[in-house]
């Protein structure tokens, strides 16, 4: 098969730097040309039968929405049919749409992990000069690597009862048995390095950093700190991230944000970074983004969860910062809407969590706690607040527990870990301390059970 593409100018070398991992062995036909964009020139030859693929042009993006703007920014792929999809959900009809991709050896994963093994399945990429990359980083060096990719799975002869059996539990592990971690308000001291432990021990596959992330004007030291878990952190900007123009300018370019609000899936969680630090009241470009996203991904069929992670806290027991009650009154009543099951916080350097809780209209300081049970949530009605100001700056004392509050901790520095469970229709969370026995504090789990019709 020839793929043309004269706008990017694929690189040819074969042999040299860009050794593909493609076994020939398996296809050792030579089909006719297929022209899929421009003509022939600066093509790239593959060997394989095109008659055992069926394909399509004008693909959706791979991943939903890979930077802030909303827009689809891949901007072509073939897939073919049969194919399972890279990140679980690549457009709006469910349905998976991409397996494998031809690429060259030694390229990184499009999204860290496309299948519940935990390891980069994605072997390679096929990227075209100055094209953007997928899905925010591919790769190290943090910059935008690929624009165009090719897509395939092989329709094989021999794909009997056993190989079929064997992609029915692949579909399965889909939504299987992965964790990620929560935690702000770092700094750059002996406790943020225990924080960095903590996390490396319980190895999750998502890590959310709730901003406030270095307080001394820099970013270098944290990222140095946290860089044996920067490929798989996703921040939230917070105050001490905007205190010059020059820490957020690095912040924003080490984790490749176009804004300060974006999005991503990972399995069936649907993942929503919020910024406190720049206008969000209702008509605003960030809240109209939130309203586009949360609408959008409440009715996926491949999403089972949304979780939507900030800076400032929109409630506490007291005792530290205020609450920002201007974007709980903004924010909350969407959470209700579009049912964001899950909200971590930060900004209070202390590990607090709410029941699930609705907004209060009529009393917004008082959320209507829809169950009161200490730790087991099915179906919950509203959103459960959990703040996590805990991961090395200095720590903050807890006010008196107000009704909607279910537990507080000050005093102590950990991480939140959540594991999704029982095929992705359990969340379990808890409170790990940094300490050497590392105590769990705060079990608490939601569960998911479909309703039947009656």
């Amino acid at each position: 098969m020839l793929i043309y593409n004269t706008n990017f100018n694929l690189k040819r070398d074969l042999s040299d730097q860009y050794e593909t991992l493609l076994d020939f062995n398996n296809h050792n036909k030579k089909a006719d040309a297929v022209e899929f964009s421009d003509t022939a020139e600066n093509s790239f030859e593959y060997i394989f039968d095109i008659s055992e693929y069926l394909g399509f042009k004008g693909s959706k993006n791979i991943t939903g929405s890979d930077n802030g703007d909303g827009k689809n920014d891949t901007k072509s792929i073939i897939a073919f049919k049969g194919s399972k999809n890279i990140t679980g959900s690549d457009n709006g009809d469910g349905k998976n749409d991409t397996k494998s991709i031809i690429a060259f050896k030694g390229s990184k994963n499009i999204t860290g992990s496309d299948n519940s093994d935990g390891k980069n399945d994605t072997k390679s990429i096929i990227a075209f000069k100055g094209s953007k990359n997928i899905t925010g980083s591919d790769n190290s060096d943090g910059k935008n690597d690929t624009k165009s990719i090719i897509a395939f799975d092989r329709l094989d002869s021999n794909d009997d009862d056993e190989n079929s059996e064997s992609k029915r539990e692949k579909e399965s592990n889909h939504k299987s048995d992965f964790n990620f971690v929560a935690v702000g308000d770092w700094d750059c001291k002996s406790e943020t390095k225990d924080t960095v432990e903590n996390i490396l021990d319980h190895d999750p596959e998502v890590v959310l950093a709730l901003g406030d992330l270095s307080y001394n004007g820099k970013a270098e030291c944290w990222l140095d700190i946290i860089e044996p878990i920067s490929e798989k952190t996703k921040i939230a900007i917070g105050n001490h991230e905007t205190d010059s123009s020059k820490i957020l300018r690095d912040y924003m370019q080490y984790f490749d944000l176009e804004k300060q609000y974006y999005s991503f899936n990972y399995k069936n969680v649907h993942f929503i970074g919020l910024s406190t630090e720049i206008p969000y009241e209702e008509g605003s470009k960030q809240y109209e983004f939130v309203v586009q996203d949360l609408k959008k991904y409440s009715k996926d069929p491949s999403i089972d969860w949304i979780v939507a992670f900030f800076h400032r806290q929109a409630y506490s027991s007291g005792g530290g910062p205020d609450d920002e009650d201007d974007f709980t009154e903004t924010y909350h009543p969407l959470f209700d809407k579009y049912n964001v099951v899950l909200a971590l916080q930060g900004h209070f350097h202390a590990y607090e969590r709410s029941y699930p809780i609705t907004f209060n209209s009529e009393d917004e300081g008082k959320p209507i706690v829809t169950n009161t049970d200490p730790n087991t949530y099915i179906n919950p009605k509203g959103t459960i607040f959990v703040t996590a100001g805990t991961g090395g700056a200095h720590d903050m004392k807890i006010s008196k527990s107000k009704p909607y509050s279910a537990f507080g901790l000050d005093g102590e520095f950990g991480i939140v870990n959540i594991s999704v469970e029982n095929d992705g229709t359990v969340l379990k969370s808890s409170f790990i301390e940094n300490n050497g026995d590392e105590d769990e504090y705060d079990q608490f789990e939601i569960i998911k059970e479909k309703m039947k019709n009656k």
